[in-house]
């Protein structure tokens, strides 16, 4: 059984952690409950989002509200400026990290360096990083959005069929395709638009043929927290296998591996881990299991969506409150993945790759009385426009909830599939 120690810092006043938040991160009450008892908390937002827009009321209830949208790292400053002087800060989002590790670094609190930074959030640069520390890797290669019809070539050359094209920076698979060939890449990267952001297009990482028989995806991810120069894994992410276009269709903790696969992927987080030059925050790494082993996928500077609650109902780990003390450099370490009592988890239902107006859902009722569901939140309800391009975070429907072994996670997830009617208007194909 895994033990953990947290050396708590004493301190006249409370402590104050200024938080990056924004669209779809930890929620605001989750956050609000996790820092009762550690800190006060205040905001760092994007106030051009229409969503933050939306939500400044509430954050404010709970906080000063600093909108950072077009602040440089001085202008940032000057605004956290007394009298707020935050003691710590940490962000739940890959926007603005590398301008908030500059942040930290003049404020002299636990975060990111500048350099870890850009490589958590430029997937090109994690590339190369990981790659000149002896790590394995697939070809990958930058396409601006004026790449010339010679570098393309070149490109594809290098990297092969099929591939992987992604935004060079974003999260929740958006706007990330498989790509067979030269005319498949060309069709993706015009329905991306003229105005596309620097892409990479680079070799895709096969599934491990040995589990081909397997009701889950050949890849996992690995739940970390560093804290002082001390890595500790304190869980491993299963998922179930993907929609089209890379979009996630279930989490769920712990991963269903034997001790051989566990310890794998954990050596090789760690490595990456190292590789990056990160000596505090949560960490989200992406491992698959290929025909030539482990390899990584990504590793994210934050924690995973959704990894909270999952790690909270499987193992009660309050894994937000360990970010705000990590954030506050407080000493942690665990010296395995924690306990688990139950499997923790958290569904998505998936639309199909297309471009619809959402026109009805039936069949909740068979999920939501199903044991072990706790929620279940209409993300994409009736009069909802889908873009087939936007990834992950446009799934119809989250379930949330515990089951007892595998067996019961398999049957939650089959009940949502075959239950679950959707009904699309106004249906194009991409």
């Amino acid at each position: 059984m895994a033990t953990g120690t947290i050396d708590s810092k004493s301190s006249e006043k409370r402590p104050l952690v200024a938080v990056g938040y924004g669209p779809r991160c930890v929620p605001v009450m989750q956050l609000t409950e996790a820092a009762a008892n550690i800190c006060d908390l205040l905001w760092l937002i994007d106030g051009s989002l229409p969503e933050m827009l939306q939500i400044t009321e509430l954050l404010n209830r709970f906080g000063p509200v600093v909108n950072v949208s077009g602040l440089g790292v001085d202008q940032i400053l000057k605004e956290l400026a007394s009298p707020y002087e935050p003691d710590g800060l940490v962000t739940y989002l890959d926007a603005n990290m590398s301008t908030y590790a500059r942040v930290a670094e003049a404020l002299q609190v636990p975060f990111h360096s500048f350099e870890t930074a850009v490589a958590l959030t430029d997937k090109f640069e994690q590339r190369r990083v990981l790659s000149d520390a002896g790590l394995a890797t697939p070809a990958c290669h930058v396409i601006g959005p004026d790449q010339s019809e010679k570098d393309l070539a070149s490109i594809e050359l290098d990297v092969g069929w099929p591939a992987v094209l992604k935004p060079r920076s974003a999260q929740g698979s958006r706007y990330t395709f498989l790509v067979n060939d030269r005319e498949h890449l060309a069709r993706y990267l015009t329905a991306i638009g003229p105005d596309r952001p620097d892409m990479v297009l680079e070799g895709y990482l096969a599934d491990d043929p040995a589990r081909a028989n397997d009701p889950y995806a050949a890849y996992v991810s690995v739940e970390s927290v560093v804290s002082k120069n001390v890595i500790s894994h304190l869980a491993l992410t299963g998922r179930f296998p993907l929609a089209e276009n890379f979009r996630e269709t279930g989490f769920f903790i712990p991963a269903d591996l034997d001790d051989v696969d566990q310890s794998a992927a954990l050596e090789l987080a760690t490595s990456a881990i190292e590789a990056l030059g990160v000596h505090t925050g949560c960490l989200h790494t992406e491992i698959k299991f290929t025909p030539d082993g482990p390899r990584i996928i990504e590793v994210n500077g934050r924690v995973g969506g959704g990894v909270p609650e999952m790690l909270d109902r499987a193992a009660g780990v309050p894994l937000v409150a360990m970010t705000l003390r990590v954030a506050l450099g407080e000493a942690m370490h665990f010296d395995a993945p924690v306990a688990t009592h139950c499997i923790g988890y958290r569904f998505f239902l998936q639309p199909p790759a297309v471009s619809a107006t959402v026109a009805a859902i039936t069949g909740l009722d068979a999920v939501s009385d199903h044991p072990g569901v706790d929620t279940i939140t209409v993300h994409q309800g009736p009069g909802a426009d889908l873009d087939w391009r936007d990834g992950s975070r446009n799934h119809i429907m989250a379930v949330v909830g515990a089951a007892g072994d595998y067996t019961e996670l398999q049957a939650v997830n089959r009940l949502l599939n075959q239950e679950v009617t959707v009904t699309y208007a106004n249906v194009s194909h991409y």
